[in-house]
């Protein structure tokens, strides 16, 4: 009894060229190698498949072969098709003279185009069954003419075959040949469809006939189809003439029925997660296989690249919520509101009271003070918040400003860890601009020479050079502290949320930043000094043992508009990654981003996902890669990416796929809004508290405001004038 023959399923690679299949096929002819051996393709509904048959002997050495010989292939255990309705065996007239072994693209054309030709619910299906193998022969010298019948033999006797025919035989016999079966199957809904497709077939592989050769279809019942046995009789057939038969695509054709070649669909490495924060699905042929990234993995950073509308807030929003699912601290920075928004509605109930959203729009907002300090270095706070303020101030900014915001700060904190209550950054603007706060506030730092030298020197100018010296600021400053939405989150002493112990908690932060309610230098200035919070918040983790096993993450889109630090952006990356916090930072392309931070982002975010690049950034990534070119990236669809994402520690190289829709609505969100407002919100104020102007610095238990009388508003040199009746 004959063993059964089992079938796996090939995926050939893309970039396989004819000349590679013909040295497969070449060392498949022998006949010492595995026997039987069969190649099938299938036209369905699913589209086209291709699958390999052997028996239990053959298994390794045709898996060695494929892998050697067509690298980037992939076989995949499945199922085998349901075999064909009608099948019918290729037969050739005569045999002797070989087929054209120069059709392989007129041959693979009108093939796809028939199996293109197929309706919904109707199978075309081509079985190639390899039988003998022949080694390379030599032909003599004269041979019998192979093309007339037995009747004109007996008739009128044999003569020598034509020089033309003596040529073609000799190149045939001088290659590799194998003994073919070639079996074509057709399944559609009435008997005139079957005939059709069959004809159809039939016309395309006509084009292998060379001159005196005919092909013909025979019928066969079924069950040839499913054992898959060689005929008594097949086609001695070289790999040049076999190659199409297989109807694989080689050589980057364009045949009729495939995907454009652009963009490529690369199946994913092995050892990327299919559990753990799943954001995407493949889209490679043959594999349906989700796609996330391990808690480890993201902490080697995330870049994602891509233009407005493409999809990079969806990922966001998926991993956003695997993290709060899995209890994992987080920030998210937005510069809308959108994805907050699809946050909020599409987490669990188990969410309600950790999620907290910083909202200018909130009626009672979340608060931040990047001045409440405690009992911390106040150096490294004041250099993260210059450093914003020079970017927001990027206009008019220069060494005087920057000194004395340098010193205000300080002083500020200073004088707020002298009194027990942290002063707020609307502070700056009565400290710089009204006489007597400064003296309630300098009062702090008179035993540190520096800054008491610096503001008894600033005291001691005249009114004009004070005022030269405070109007850049000023100017600076009352653009956002005047308004009443920005206010109310920086205006709280102490916020019943401290960002500084984010990493400490269970919590998602979620941060919209919408230009059209706060204006974009308020939203670039808030975000900032959020992001300038969480990385001192980062560096405090080298207190912790093991902060790798917490790790926390921050999510940062428009990352040009808010990663402003202190240091660079590289020690930044490499510090976090040891410290146990994964940034994931999107931008619109790489374009727009400062060279700096696009070098560091390249350099350290070993996660790379792109979506439909722009020419530049198309250019760059495909020198990243070999198997992708720039046309592959630039043609990407909507929520269609290339990712490169780190396995076991490093990345694992680009490969296609398409993000997963959003998270069902869970209801949750008007509870979850409520949660959080009456957990971490500001006080309301009474409506005799809200009528009260009150005077700068003290804010306990109201929104500051900044001071708006004439000897605030007013420059020094100004104000003994304007007190005069």
């Amino acid at each position: 009894m004959r063993d059964p023959i089992s079938f796996i399923r090939l995926l050939p690679t893309p970039e396989a060229t004819s000349a590679e299949v013909y040295r497969l096929l070449d060392l498949l002819s022998p006949a010492g190698t595995p026997r039987p051996l069969v190649f099938e393709a299938y036209a369905g509904d699913d589209g086209i498949r291709h699958f390999i048959g052997r028996d239990a002997s053959g298994k390794a050495p045709l898996r060695t072969l494929i892998r050697a010989q067509l690298p980037g292939s992939l076989l995949l255990r499945t199922k085998r098709p349901t075999p064909p309705d009608r099948v019918a065996r290729l037969k050739a007239s005569p045999r002797a003279i070989p087929l054209s072994d120069s059709a392989l693209e007129a041959t693979l054309h009108a093939l796809y185009g028939a199996l293109a030709g197929r309706r919904n619910g109707e199978t075309i299906a081509l079985q190639v069954v390899f039988g003998r193998g022949y080694r390379p022969m030599t032909v003599p010298a004269k041979i019998a003419d192979p093309a007339p019948s037995l009747a004109q033999l007996l008739l009128r006797g044999g003569s020598t075959a034509p020089t033309e025919t003596r040529k073609r035989v000799s190149a045939h016999a001088a290659a590799p040949r194998i003994e073919v079966t070639v079996r074509v199957g057709v399944s559609a809904a009435t008997p005139e469809r079957r005939r059709m497709l069959r004809g159809q077939l039939l016309g395309a592989l006509a084009q292998l006939e060379a001159p005196g050769t005919k092909l013909s279809l025979t019928p066969e019942p079924p069950n040839k189809w499913v054992t898959a046995r060689p005929a008594f009789w097949g086609i001695p057939m070289s790999a040049a003439v076999l190659t199409p038969l297989l109807c694989w695509p080689v050589d980057g054709l364009p045949l009729p029925g495939l995907p454009p070649q652009h963009p490529k669909l690369l199946p994913p490495p092995k050892g990327v997660t299919t559990d753990e924060s799943v954001f995407a699905v493949t889209t490679a042929p043959g594999i349906d296989k989700q796609v996330g990234l391990t808690s480890a993995s993201r902490l080697q950073h995330l870049a994602i690249t891509g233009g407005t509308g493409s999809g990079k807030s969806q990922i966001f929003a998926l991993l956003s919520l695997a993290d709060i699912t899995a209890e994992r601290p987080l920030v998210l920075i937005e510069p809308k509101r959108q994805l907050v928004d699809a946050i909020v509605a599409r987490a669990s109930k188990e969410a309600i009271g950790r999620i907290v959203v910083i909202d200018a729009a909130d009626d009672r907002p979340v608060g931040f003070n990047p001045l409440d300090i405690g009992d911390r270095d106040p150096g490294p706070v004041v250099d993260g918040i210059l450093e914003v303020f020079k970017t927001v101030f990027a206009d008019g900014w220069g060494p005087r400003t920057e000194d004395l915001l340098h010193v205000a700060l300080h002083s500020l904190c200073a004088s707020g860890m002298r009194r027990g209550k942290p002063h707020t950054l609307l502070d700056l603007l009565p400290l710089i601009s009204d006489d007597g706060y400064r003296r309630s506030v300098i009062g702090a730092v008179a035993d540190d020479p520096t800054l008491a030298t610096y503001w008894a020197t600033f005291n001691g100018l005249s009114p004009a050079h004070r005022a030269s010296i405070t109007a850049a600021p000023l100017n600076k400053l009352r653009k956002y502290v005047l308004r009443k939405n920005i206010a109310a989150i920086l205006g709280q002493p102490r916020p019943k949320l401290r960002l500084r112990d984010i990493w400490k908690s269970n919590l998602a932060v979620l941060v919209p930043l919408n230009d059209a309610l706060i204006g974009p230098g308020a939203a670039q200035l808030l975000g900032g000094l959020i992001v300038s919070e969480l990385w001192l918040a980062t560096q405090e983790r080298a207190l912790e043992k093991h902060p790798q096993k917490r790790p926390g993450m921050v999510f940062v889109d428009e990352v040009q508009r808010y990663l402003h630090l202190p240091t660079s952006i590289d020690d930044a990356l490499a510090t976090s990654r040891s410290y146990g916090v994964g940034w994931h930072l999107a931008a619109q392309g790489r374009s727009q981003l400062p060279k700096t931070l696009a070098f560091a982002l390249e350099l350290n975010a070993r996660n790379q996902i792109t979506f439909a690049a722009s020419p530049n950034d198309a250019t760059a990534l495909a020198k990243t890669t070999t198997k992708l070119t720039r046309e592959d990236f630039q043609s990407l669809g909507r929520f269609e990416i290339y990712a490169n994402l780190v396995v076991d520690g490093a990345p694992a190289g680009w490969f296609s796929a398409r993000t997963l829709p959003p998270r069902k609505l869970t209801g949750q969100g008007k509870k979850i809004r409520a949660a959080y407002r009456a957990a971490f919100g500001a006080d309301p104020a009474s409506p005799q508290q809200s009528s009260k102007r009150q005077p700068a610095g003290n804010t306990e238990g109201t929104l500051q405001t900044p001071r708006t009388d004439s000897a605030a508003a007013a420059p020094p040199g100004n104000q003994r004038k304007r007190r005069r009746p």
